[in-house]
């Protein structure tokens, strides 16, 4: 019988937040499917988790493990060392040419490395930027950046279409970092207003990095609302796939909603949505229009009235829904 060739391993390295990622997955997916590879995923735990549940990567790898540490220094260990070369090519998302180099050192077959976002100054969406690299490093021009994104999101849309008829409405009021983060008692206020609107069942999710937030909004919301604290990424899957429609800011958790399909109103502020805004087949981004540029990558602080994110009003939020809501989305 003729002795058929083993597949392809690849491993893809990724220090990301969850929104990075997620914003990696066009890319990987087009990797995948291009080269009919086994990809694995060397990525904080939580969002390899989600990545395999997705079926975007075959397996993943925690980053975070004092095992995998000195990946990023001169003095690379056998382990480290046999982990990298068990795999044929390394694709590292970085902008470390000093990783590249240890990698390239310890490592006989193929390394290539892509920049994980375009310069600040240009105005390229950080997912077709990683798709364009990847497109580089396989040599071809044959799948669209805007047709991978489709079929990607739509095969995700047929999973979770069946859970939205029943599900929830779901709120996000938290961000990776505070300046993104649109007031929380106008979270309140739209949560308030639509469920007056018998949009059915309205929850808020919090996840660790504003645990601050779930003792406000059941204060503040006099208790109406139920609040998910979700820590575990399979329960944060499960309580996203029940969404029938999901509000949050500029997080990686609206990136994730957006990207599994869910109808997604988005609230930016001095983040760029030309740069950032959630990949998926039904997603509103809203920001209010100011004459200065988005600051979030080149100032560490906001301006004292942030009016890129304080001009969004409530009534903005609660339109863009009932937007999502004509399409025949849910309701």
């Amino acid at each position: 019988m003729p002795c058929l060739s083993a597949k392809e391993k690849i491993l893809v390295i990724h220090q990301g937040a969850l929104g990075d990622l997620v914003l990696s997955f066009p890319a990987l997916v087009l990797l995948k499917h291009r080269k009919k590879a086994s990809v694995a995923l060397l990525c904080p735990s939580g969002s390899g988790k989600i990545a395999r549940e997705l079926n975007v990567v075959d397996g993943h790898f925690p980053l975070e493990s004092a095992r995998f540490c000195s990946l990023f220094s001169k003095d690379i260990t056998a382990f480290v060392k046999e982990f990298i070369c068990n795999h044929d090519t390394i694709i590292l998302i970085s902008f470390s040419a000093a990783t590249e180099h240890h990698i390239r050192q310890n490592h006989a077959g193929r390394v290539h490395r892509i920049s994980p976002r375009p310069p600040v100054d240009e105005e390229t969406h950080v997912a077709l930027h990683l798709i364009r690299q990847m497109e580089g490093y396989l040599q071809s021009q044959e799948s669209k950046a805007g047709d991978v994104v489709s079929s990607c999101c739509d095969e995700l849309v047929k999973q979770v279409q069946s859970r939205q008829e029943n599900g929830f409405l779901v709120m996000h009021p938290g961000a990776g970092s505070p300046r993104k983060r649109w007031p929380v008692e106008n979270f309140i206020r739209v949560a308030t207003i639509i469920k007056g609107m018998n949009f059915g069942k309205v929850v808020f999710l919090v996840g660790p990095a504003e645990s601050d937030l779930a003792p406000i909004i059941r204060t503040r919301s006099k208790g109406c609302f139920r609040i998910y604290e979700v820590c575990d990424p399979s329960h944060l899957m499960a309580l996203v796939r029940q969404a029938r429609c999901f509000i949050g800011n500029d997080s990686g958790v609206t990136h994730l909603a957006a990207f599994m399909g869910i109808p997604t109103v988005a609230v930016f502020g001095p983040s760029s949505p030309k740069r950032w805004s959630p990949v998926g087949p039904a997603t509103k981004v809203l920001r209010g229009v100011v004459d200065c540029p988005p600051c979030f990558e080149m100032a560490t602080v906001n301006c004292e009235d942030p009016q890129c994110m304080h001009a969004v009003s409530v009534d903005m939020v609660v339109r863009a829904a009932e937007e999502l809501a004509s399409r025949g989305r849910f309701l």
